[in-house]
């Protein structure tokens, strides 16, 4: 039994120094959180006490903001700061607006995600080229009009007295609404969900969500994989981005973890404990000459033992040099388990004839007046024969 505990706790040690092995070429980075935004590699926050290697230092874009602990910003060459609403780390995503709400008013001025920026638009929702759209500036009578064809971009309307609207290129030539009564404010490149092209001229609203991907540093299958992304702690000019294993107790909720707890707290309490045994079973030998004579742990009855004029009273038997026994098939002592040997002192119990090593016996006598096999409780007057024999 202790033997095998200490194998089973070197296998678990072996593990445990394995996975800090691999623990160390990694840098620890924990995940933060703004808001609803969980930020991890290749996203930084500023303002954290983290190390700069837990995101993806060569991009100053990667590095977010935290506004009043709700909102997070990211800031973009040439387009400013915008509010992030969502992050995919598998799919290498990410969701922004306008933190006035106004998105179309960036599309307003000259704007560029190819600039020093790792950003670009997600090309499967937005195709390769933005439209060109005419920014039209029409009285509120006339867009309140039920004949009007497009829907007034309400945060650059002066609800007053002036609607604007957007119209594909040219203003609608067919619409003479349009053509006599709106003057043409700006013409700008605006990107538009590919899938809602069909609607034209009624333009969907622009002020959706710009939905934009990165593909450097590419992280994506250790996402996939459920690892965690990030810089090794190898001592190069350039650290080298890779895939690490996620710390598994977190995102587990309390039950999770306290069963986590109790799944590996139990093994090692057990093999703590298989540890003292063998140590003292070592201690137990080398105190008594190699062999272990205490007597092991069993659960005492209730009754009193006997006291030592009593059990000296109980026979005793000296094993000669021939090792004879008086049971040849009974070579073991029952209660320290160790066979007998040439020159030992048994003693036996009357009436069931149970003999035992004498030290053995004495010390479970005093403890309990019964036979450890049979648990026959015989008195010292029905003793008929000496109390000390000797084996040839």
């Amino acid at each position: 039994m202790a033997p095998s505990a200490i194998l089973v706790c070197g296998f678990c040690i072996f593990l445990f120094h394995l996975q800090s092995t691999r623990g160390n070429k990694q840098v620890n980075c924990n995940r933060l959180r703004c808001g609803d935004i969980d930020i991890e590699f290749p996203f930084g926050l500023r303002g954290s006490n983290q190390d700069r290697r837990c995101r993806y230092y060569p991009i100053q874009s990667f590095q977010l903001s935290c506004l009043d602990q709700t909102q997070t910003i990211l800031t973009l060459p040439g387009f400013g700061n915008l509010t992030v609403k969502s992050i995919d780390y598998e799919t290498q995503s990410i969701r922004v607006n306008d933190p006035a709400g106004c998105l179309p008013k960036r599309f307003l001025h000259k704007w560029n995600l190819s600039d020093d920026s790792p950003f670009a638009l997600n090309p499967l929702i937005y195709g390769t080229i933005p439209f060109n759209l005419t920014f039209l500036r029409c009285p509120s009578n006339v867009t309140d009009s039920s004949q009007f064809p497009s829907v007034p971009i309400s945060c650059l309307s002066d609800k007053s007295n002036y609607s604007t609207i957007v119209s594909w290129s040219q203003p609608i030539i067919s619409s003479p609404l349009l053509s006599q009564q709106c003057e043409v404010m700006f013409r700008a490149l605006v990107p538009l969900p590919v899938l809602d092209t069909p609607m034209l001229p009624f333009w969907p609203d622009l002020n959706t969500d710009l939905d934009l991907v990165w593909t450097q540093p590419n992280c994506r299958d250790c996402s996939l994989s459920g690892q965690l992304c990030g810089f090794s702690k190898d001592k190069t000019k350039t650290p080298q981005v890779r895939c690490f294993a996620r710390d598994s107790t977190k995102g587990l909720s309390r039950s999770g973890k306290y069963g986590l707890a109790i799944g590996v707290g139990i093994p090692g309490v057990l093999c703590l404990i298989g540890i003292c045994c063998c140590i003292g079973g070592k201690l137990r030998m080398l105190r008594h000459g190699g062999r272990s004579t205490d007597v092991p742990v069993r659960s005492v009855p209730l009754e009193m033992g006997l006291d030592g004029a009593t059990i000296e009273k109980y026979p005793k038997t000296l094993i000669g040099e021939s090792g004879r026994l008086l049971k040849p098939n009974d070579s073991t002592c029952a209660i320290c388990l160790c066979e007998y040997e040439a020159k030992e002192t048994l003693r036996s119990i009357p009436q069931c004839n149970h003999y035992y090593h004498a030290h053995c016996i004495d010390h479970w006598l005093k403890l309990n007046a019964t036979c450890p096999l049979c648990r026959n409780s015989p008195t010292a007057s029905l003793f008929s024969f000496s109390p000390t024999s000797s084996l040839a």
